[in-house]
């Protein structure tokens, strides 16, 4: 594989979402667009609405998986996923996901952007569906040099970007954060030994 087209935006995500029903084998489910009533109040709902800016909690969350992406004789990155329920992504309306990428050699913005795109095209992802995260993407990644970390957080509307832990920027899009996620856990994705590896027993 050219290390062109390195799974995805090669970031550390974490996502709070809401669906109905679970990925098992099969492709994400759609998501909603707003937080139930229901979940109550917390640290990262306060991230969220702009109010705070530190990391979220890792007591929040537990490990589903853990994966290293390696291309010949180089090591990419070290991801790990984990939610807040330890289940699968996408499986109840309250469930935040954490998924962290730690970087093991340096990879410049355009790269990511590039590389983002080219695993939505293998995903047949409409272009017009990701043209507009493109040039937003472009905007938010900095530069990655060897041992740095990308993070998002993302409920309902609301994707936040963290980079070294420190909030970045926002994304208010109902289908970012799904459409994201997907690079690493769709089905087609082109990585399925780090989606199965990240699932763990989950698929």
């Amino acid at each position: 594989m050219r290390l062109k087209t390195i799974t995805g935006a090669l970031l550390v995500i974490t996502v709070c979402c809401v669906s109905t029903s679970t990925i098992a084998n099969k492709a994400l489910p759609a998501e909603s667009t707003q937080q139930p009533s229901f979940c109550g109040v917390s640290e990262l709902d306060t991230q969220l609405n702009g109010q705070g800016a530190n990391y979220p909690a890792g007591e929040n969350f537990q490990l589903l998986g853990k994966a290293k992406l390696s291309v010949l004789f180089w090591d990419i990155y070290e991801s790990q996923l984990l939610t807040s329920d330890a289940k699968v992504p996408f499986s109840s309306a309250c469930q935040c996901i954490l998924f962290k990428i730690r970087y093991l050699r340096a990879i410049s913005n355009q790269e990511l952007v590039a590389n983002t795109e080219a695993q939505w095209q293998h995903l047949q992802v409409d272009k017009d569906i990701y043209r507009g995260y493109l040039t937003k993407l472009a905007r938010i990644w900095p530069d990655i040099q060897a041992g740095d970390q990308l993070s998002l957080l993302s409920q309902g509307e609301i994707t936040v970007f963290y980079f070294n832990q420190q909030k970045i920027a926002a994304i208010k899009s109902p289908t970012f954060a799904k459409l994201f996620l997907g690079i690493w856990l769709d089905k087609n994705t082109s990585e399925a030994r780090l989606r199965q590896q990240l699932l763990g027993g989950g698929i």
